[in-house]
């Protein structure tokens, strides 16, 4: 190969090394420069608004939500298994459902709060399920649920609920509506639209909807997400559904089960400050507030009642009768206001309250009011089948009795279902006390984890 030739192709070889580190350095300039504004970018401050339908819309982009927040018709609405749709309310936890047109914002309770039968109806709002959520005018014991959120009921606008009745899932819409009351359930629409079993609306517990079929059957949720009708005596859970009307702001939170949206707070430092919902250390045990009764508050064990060598004790509840009898030494009751009492290591924050022992006829009643019909006062009861987290725990003694047979005492069966059973056959206890509502909450946050701890109090009756 001659000279020339050589020095004509070390030339191009340099020219092209040339145009090679000039392309090459385009590139990576063109590249830094889009990373350094990005970086910069995100590393700014981002300003949501704090109305909280307005901010969840504007943090899709920001967290790469858009295949959980579908927008349709003007609605925004979960699916799937979206993180960010938790919300802090009145004590609990809620998932937003949606983003109605009117930028209202529906949820619902993460866990069911209560079991109950639909009762023998053909329409939702006449219901035992209604009646216990809402108050309703001259229905005395009705609104059980509306006065557990009483005080935030100011946020509140309207439920709609969908009444439409069909046989067929394929054929479920959400025609027929109504507003009348602030809560509600889930409506099988809005459980197929947010992607029914394969969401976050499945929590892996039976729940009713608010619809029925053609033959008056109730529809329900399975534990496992899959759908099904009951007739009217069935107990399922009960998963509140409200609406916080527009304009409703976020104090803080991002929306995560770890750091949900928070619309109210209050400062907690007695137990009468406390959510009803919350959790407590008493006795050395975990209990959960069940109401604000007068100066005192009612509270029932999340743990079973143990024996002297920490054992969870199995009972009977009598030996001759389901009637109530605070002398009766064969009694749960005598001995859980004596023995069980005696050995309490708060006794100075107890006080006597009333504990409900109505009647409740299984066979055609079906009215959860009929349970406040009888009471009686002690130091240690027992929840009544109408009293929220009464299901907590399974296999375990209610307070309420079936008046058409003495012999016989309503249990939280292991099914955590209600059950009628023999006063001599034995189950577990979850004893329920008044608390004062004075008691000083020295350190906690009331959730399971982080129960509230309870310090000095000042003297109260029930």
């Amino acid at each position: 190969m001659s000279k020339t030739k050589n020095k004509r192709k070390i030339k191009k070889q340099v020219v092209f090394n040339l145009i090679s580190i000039l392309v090459i350095s385009i590139f990576a300039t063109f590249y830094l420069g889009r990373f350094i504004y990005y970086y910069k970018d995100n590393q700014k401050e981002v300003i949501y608004s704090d109305i909280l339908a307005e901010q969840i819309v504007e943090r899709v982009g920001k967290y790469e939500i858009e295949e959980y927040l579908i927008e349709k018709n003007n609605i925004y609405r979960f699916v799937g298994e979206p993180k960010y749709n938790y919300v802090k309310f009145n004590g609990y936890t809620w998932r937003i459902i949606k983003i109605n047109e009117d930028k209202s914002i529906t949820m619902i309770m993460d866990d069911s709060i209560i079991a109950l039968d639909y009762g023998n109806v053909s329409e939702y709002k006449d219901s035992q399920i209604n009646k216990w959520l809402n108050k309703q005018d001259n229905v005395q014991y009705s609104g059980i649920f509306n006065n557990i959120i009483a005080e935030n009921l100011d946020l509140l606008t309207t439920t709609k609920t969908c009444n439409d009745k069909f046989n067929k899932i394929e054929s479920i819409e959400c025609y027929e509506v109504s507003s009348e009351y602030q809560i509600s359930l889930l409506s099988m629409n809005d459980y197929a639209e947010a992607g029914g079993a394969n969401s976050y609306l499945n929590n892996g517990t039976y729940f009713w909807t608010t619809n029925l079929n053609k033959d008056n059957q109730f529809w329900y949720i399975s534990d496992e997400g899959s759908t099904g009708v009951a007739e009217h005596d069935e107990e399922y859970g009960v998963r509140p559904v409200i609406t916080l009307k527009p304009g409703v702001k976020v104090i803080r939170g991002s929306g995560t089960n770890d750091d949900p949206y928070i619309i109210e707070e209050k400062e907690i430092n007695t137990l009468k400050d406390a959510y009803i919902g919350q959790y407590i250390i008493l006795n050395d045990s975990l209990w959960r507030i069940v109401e604000h009764n007068g100066n005192a508050t009612k509270v029932v064990s999340e743990e079973y009642m143990k024996d002297a060598d920490g054992n969870d004790y199995l009972m009977t509840y009598s030996t001759i009768n389901h009637n109530v009898d605070l002398n009766d030494e064969t009694t749960l009751l005598y001995y859980l206001n004596n023995t069980y009492y005696k050995n309490f290591k708060e006794k100075n924050l107890l006080v006597k309250g009333s504990f409900y022992d109505g009647g409740y006829v299984a066979s055609g009643n079906y009215d959860y009011t009929s349970t406040y019909n009888s009471k009686f006062n002690a130091y240690v009861g027992l929840l009544s089948i109408a009293e929220p987290f009464v299901y907590d725990l399974g296999n375990v003694f209610t307070s309420i009795v079936n008046v058409e047979n003495e012999l016989t005492v309503y249990v939280i069966n292991e099914e955590e279902l209600l059950f009628e059973d023999s006063i001599t056959n034995q189950h577990y206890v979850r004893p329920s006390v008044y608390v004062k509502n004075t008691a000083v909450i020295t350190e906690g946050e009331g959730t399971y984890l982080s129960p509230y701890k309870l310090g000095s109090e000042n003297d109260g009756e029930a």
